[in-house]
This record gives C-alpha cells, structure tokens and sequence, in this order.
C-alpha cells in the first residue's frame, strides 16, 4: 500500500512540474501568506497545545494592508511583525538615523544584519515614503474612512459522530451525558472595523459543534461572543481599551494572556517582545480578560492599569443555598456541548487588577508589574504527591521585575517574578550578534516548584512556569552567501515530580536546520530535532520505573515558484521514537503543496496531496494546512493513510469575498477513528467550510 501511494505522490508531482512549465498566465504571488503561515507552524511544532493564532495572524495581516512607513516607525510598531529579531530593528533604525530618509525598499539590501530571505519576507509589511506631519484624529473622518469587515463561517465533519447518532430517550435519561445537545456545525461570525491603527472596534461570536443554538443554554444565539474597543495615541493615552483584551509585559513570568514563542528555528526571538494592553478578538474562552485597561506616557514611563471581571467554567466540588462554595478545577475547553460541561459553564466569578510602570530608555528598559486575581469560590483540590504545590484557594497575587539592556551588539534581558505563597521564578538571557554572519543566544530560567502564575506563560518545556531549570543556547551562522545555519540546544530538569513522570527528571533537545536560497523564486531547508528525556516506564510492585524516552524527527523542505502564478512546497519527514527496551517505532509523512492564481479572474486555489505512515500515534507528524482567513488547522498525521485538501478564495468584488475548504483524511489501518462522543465508525474522516467576507 506504501508503495501505491508513493508512486501516486510522485505522479502528481510530475504533472505539476508539467503544468508550471507549460503555463501561461502571470500574476504575482503573495509571499506574505506564507511568511505568517511559516511563522505560525514554527511556534506550532513546539508545542502539542491547541493555540489560537488569530491574534498573530491578525496583526500581521493588518500590515499587509497597512504596509509600516520605514522612514517614519518605531521599535514597538516592528516588533509586531514578530518575525524581526532584536539588532534587526535596531539596524533599520540606525540606518535611517545616519543615512536619512530611505528612498527605495530595496535599500534594505545595504541594512546590516539582513539576509535575501529577511529580506523577502519583509517586503509585503513595509514600504517608505515621506514623512506626514502628524494629525489629531478627526471623529468625523473616522466614520467616513474608517474599514468595516464582516465575516461569517460554517463547518462540519461530514462524517457522523457518535455524540450525533440517534439514541433512544430512555437510554439518554441514564446517560445525558452521551450525546451532544446541539447540532454538528461549528459556526462563526465577526464584525470589525478599524480607523487607520487610531481606532478598533469589534464583535467576535462563536458556536462549537454539538453546543445548542438559539436555545436550551443559549437562547440568545451562539455560545461565545466577544466585544472590543480600543483607541490609540490620544493626547497622553497611548492605548484606551474596553470590553476584551489581552495583557502582555515582562517575559510572560506573571502576565502573558496570549501564545508564546519558546523554541523555534528563530533563535535570536527568544526574547518576548511585550506589547502591553492591546484589543482581543479571538474565540479562545479563557485566555483573555474582560473589563477596561489604559496605558499613559509620560516622557520615558508608560504606566498601564487594568481591571477585568468575568465568569469562568469551573468544576462544581460544593454549594450551598444556589451559591458555590468550592470548585475542584478550572475547566478549560471552552466546550459546552453536554450537560456536565453546561453546568461548569461560568459557575465562578474571577476578578483581577493589575498595572505595570516601564522605563523606556534607548539603552534601557525596564518595568515593574503586579496582578492580583480573586475567584468568587475557592479552588479546592484532592491533594496528591504530584500537585501540592500546586495553586489553591481563591487569591494569589504575582509581583515580576524586567529588563532589557542594549549595550552596543549585545542585549540582555529578563524577568524576576514573585508569587504570595514565597514562590520565586527567574528568567535571564542574553543575544549577541558580533558580525553580520553569526548570532548567538543564550537564556536560562528557574522556576521553583511552588512558583504560582495563573496567567504566566513564559519561555519553558513544561506546560506551566513552575518546577524546572535549564538553559538554552542557539546559534546563527551564514558562512557563505545564500545559506544560513541555525541550531540550538536545551538542557532542562523538573526538580520535582511531573505529570508522566514520578519522580524528579530532566532532558534534552537538540536541533539544526540547513537553509539555501539561490533566487527569490526558490528555497529549501534541512532539518533534525532530537530529544531525549525521562518518563515513566513499567509499573513495579505499585512504583513508576523511570526509564528513557527519545524523539528524533528529519525533515526536507522546498518551495519554489515556477511562474508568477504557480507555487509548489514539497516535504519529506520521518520520525523515530524509542523507549527504554520497548521496540524503536518510526514514521513518514510526503506531502505536496500547489498554490496557483488565475490570471484574469480573481481566484485562487491551493490544495495537498500527503501520505503518511506511522508505527503509533507516538510517531504522528504534526503539519500546517493553509486554510481560509482566520482559521487554522495543524493536524498531527499518525496510522497509515493520505490526506487531502483543497482551499478556493473566490472574490465576487472589490467587497465580497468567499472561501471553501475541503478536507479529507482516509485511514487504510483504521475501522474506527477517534473515541469517545466524536468517534467515526469508518475509515474517513471529511471537513468542509464556507466563509463570506464583506468589505464597507
């Protein structure tokens, strides 16, 4: 059989080698797509948590329309772009500073620091241009220039799953909990609207599939909605939001209500880059903060205060008279969809306060934070070896010193946070970047064992800042033009004892990748991971034997554009995995990519054709897919099979646009996928969306 699909796979890649050759259209490709969509798998490979990257995706988007006037920016505006290291910024700056306003884009080819590739992948956000005089804002301008964008999405497995499939009621009035309440679509809808980067506004609504609509639980329609208003840069406040928003300072010790980057191919973005108290406008359901926060400056400080009061899902443990006394734990699914988790749903009130002040110098930086969180029942837990240090009752609060210090090529930075149980955590790193060709990093952390940060989500290899040490070095070399060398290695330890593992351990991870860009139209990587570390392996006589367990995945990867309209992406990946004395497991997934775009009409397609096939789900193979605007889908490939989808973008006019996504994934090993209420009883598993945007 993986014989057959392999001979498939190349035969589709001869046929689109035959269509770029013989093709006869000729339109630019974005290559802006792709800069976000590589940065988004990037931070995905690191981590196995199902993220939400539309804040991400939305800002970078915002600039793609929006390109950043190089001869009139600033340091917090590039560092939005994430993808910009540190001395990257600083070179732009300095370069204009000394050589005056640029007058062409491609004068970033005499910035120092900068390789084609950045190069390439900076274009579509930036341009130069002359310098406006800067103006108040004008209400009434607002209203008449202001971009409205409106945005309405439907999917569905096609497929039925066993939470859908018909039951009888009276095996339902035993078991409520097995079947979903609502129907099988998954729905979304989104308003927003934007004035320049003056003024944001927005409502963000979302339905999961199997949770009720328009009745039961939500008699008001979709199970989530989601409010937003920000303001910028009026008279002394530099940002004014309320309703939903997202706050970020330090290196993410206390306070980091969004995704971080930790271990990427970006190893001189290891530093967070904070960005204060900005707008949110995502779906996750529990990473973000609902009330009203500020940022004022005043000469080098900018003092930020926020307030957020907002109902979270919690699991019931005792209640008295209709009020809840305890609960056992924070639920964070955001699901809805059975009565367990509907009586979770926003049982407990939790309010927090929290402020920052930041010294902002052109050497150096440096800020104080404090959040203090208070939940309305108390979380109680069934104490165990594992969790006792963990949090408990319903307050903490976290105090956190940061810094960054510029010195010449040489930054340094870090965190030193506190928590009001005695828990302490430290963060501290340096980068440096001697010449041109090389770069180096450096970053240690200690986060002790009873460190308590609800919202912190700092650099780490555990799931939370607390109970691990280790240190981490990357290096960045281009030894000669066109190739670049980038690599890092991670040592860790969790002093005490972790989930998968019962008994303190530690690890490593090494990885380096090879890239070549000989032209614009083409570029390739090489790449290999490996980690190695400590978990449990046979139970003896009731005990945990600590054994080891290795991860060590390849990978080969290129793009290249054949014409303007055509681009293909090809990859090749295996993964070996290896515990103790248990057999050597190993893995592949092929997959190929097309991107093409008519020339006369305005459409767009894209789809993959992949084979994978893996010992275990051990082995899976995780893999971005290109999807429609705003969603996101990083499916891990695991058994034997193919999978397939396809993406249309389809723009019936300057203000309507329409996307269609189709997915399909065959199993030839599996009569059954998954389990529990969203198991399949076949070997396919299908997807489709729809998605209307509208433009005013």
């Amino acid at each position: 059989m993986a014989f057959r699909q392999l001979i498939t796979y190349l035969f589709v890649l001869f046929l689109c080698l035959l269509c770029g050759v013989y093709s006869l259209f000729g339109q630019e490709e974005s290559i802006a797509k792709q800069t976000i969509e590589d940065l988004i798998e990037e931070i995905a490979s690191s981590t196995d948590a199902e993220l939400d990257y539309s804040s991400l995706y939305e800002s970078l988007n915002y600039f793609l329309n929006n390109p950043i006037n190089l001869n009139n920016t600033s340091v917090e505006e590039l560092e939005r772009l994430q993808f910009l290291s540190d001395f990257q910024i600083k070179s732009v700056l300095d370069y204009i500073q000394t050589n005056g306003a640029m007058l062409s884009i491609y004068e970033l080819q005499l910035v120092y620091g900068f390789t084609m590739q950045d190069i390439i992948n900076l274009l579509p956000f930036v341009t130069v241009a002359s310098v406006e005089t800067t103006k108040k804002v004008k209400w009434d301008n607002a209203l008449k220039y202001g971009t409205h964008q409106v945005f309405m999405r439907g999917q569905t497995v096609l497929e039925q799953q066993e939470g859908f499939a018909p039951i009888s009621d009276s095996l339902l009035a035993i078991k409520p909990n097995s079947r979903y309440l609502g129907g099988a679509y998954k729905l979304y809808a989104k308003y927003k609207y934007n004035y320049k980067d003056k003024i944001y506004w927005g409502i963000t609504a979302e339905n999961d599939a199997g949770e009720e609509f328009f009745k039961g639980s939500n008699k008001n329609g979709f199970d989530f909605y989601s409010f937003h208003l920000q303001l910028n840069d009026i008279s002394i406040f530099k940002t004014i939001t309320i309703g939903d928003f997202q706050p970020k300072f330090g290196q993410g010790l206390i306070l980091w209500s969004d995704m971080g980057i930790s271990k990427t191919p970006y190893i001189m973005n290891i530093r967070k880059k904070a960005q204060g108290i900005s707008k949110y406008a995502s779906t996750n359901e529990n990473y973000f903060m609902r009330g009203a926060g500020t940022t004022v400056k005043l000469m080098d400080f900018n003092i930020s205060a926020f307030y957020s009061n907002k109902k979270i899902d919690a699991n019931i443990q005792d209640s008295t008279d209709n009020e809840i006394a305890s609960v056992s734990a924070f639920q964070e699914s955001g699901l809805h969809s059975v009565p367990s988790e509907i009586e979770d749903e926003n049982s407990i009130r939790e309010q927090i306060i929290g402020a920052n002040i930041s010294y902002n110098h052109k050497f150096i930086k440096a800020g104080i934070t404090g959040i203090n969180y208070n939940y309305s029942a108390s979380l109680i837990k069934d104490t165990s070896v594992i969790n006792q240090f963990d949090f408990r009752g319903n307050e903490n609060t976290n105090l956190s010193l940061d810094f960054l210090v510029t010195l010449g090529k040489i930054n340094l930075f870090g965190e030193e946070a506190y928590s009001i149980n005695g828990g302490k955590a430290f963060l501290n790193g340096v980068l440096v970047n001697p010449a041109p060709q090389i770069a180096f990093s450096v970053l240690h952390r200690y986060y002790e064992r009873n460190f308590q940060a609800n919202y912190g989500n700092a650099f780490t290899e555990g799931s939370k800042n607390s109970n691990e040490s280790g240190i981490y070095f990357g290096l960045e070399v281009h030894p000669i033009k066109k190739w670049a060398i980038r690599a890092y290695f991670d040592s860790y330890k969790f002093p005490w004892l972790k989930t998968g593992a019962d008994a303190p351990s530690q690890g490593y991870e090494w990885f380096a990748q090879a890239e070549f860009v000989p032209t614009r139209n083409l570029d390739l990587y090489f790449r290999i991971k490996n980690e190695i570390k400590s978990v449990n392996q046979e139970t003896i006589a009731g005990i945990d034997k600590m054994g080891e367990q290795q991860k060590l995945a390849l990978r080969f990867h290129i793009n290249y554009r054949l014409n303007e309209q055509l681009v293909l992406k090809n990859r090749i990946e295996t993964a070996k995995y290896k515990e103790s004395q248990q057999n050597t497991e190993y893995g592949y997934m092929i997959y190929q990519d097309i991107f093409y775009t008519l020339k006369g009409i305005p459409l767009s397609f894209n789809l993959r054709y992949a084979i994978f096939d893996t010992d275990s789900y051990d082995t899976r193979i995780y893999a971005y897919e290109s999807d429609i605007l705003y969603a996101f889908s990083i499916p891990a490939y695991y058994s034997k099979g193919t999978r397939t989808y396809f993406n249309l973008k389809y723009s019936v006019s300057n203000y309507i646009d329409i996307w269609v996504k189709y997915a399909q994934t065959y199993y030839s090993d599996l009569d059954v996928i998954s389990s529990g209420l969203s198991q399949i009883n076949g070997n396919t598993k299908s997807e489709i969306k729809v998605q209307l945007r509208i433009k005013l």
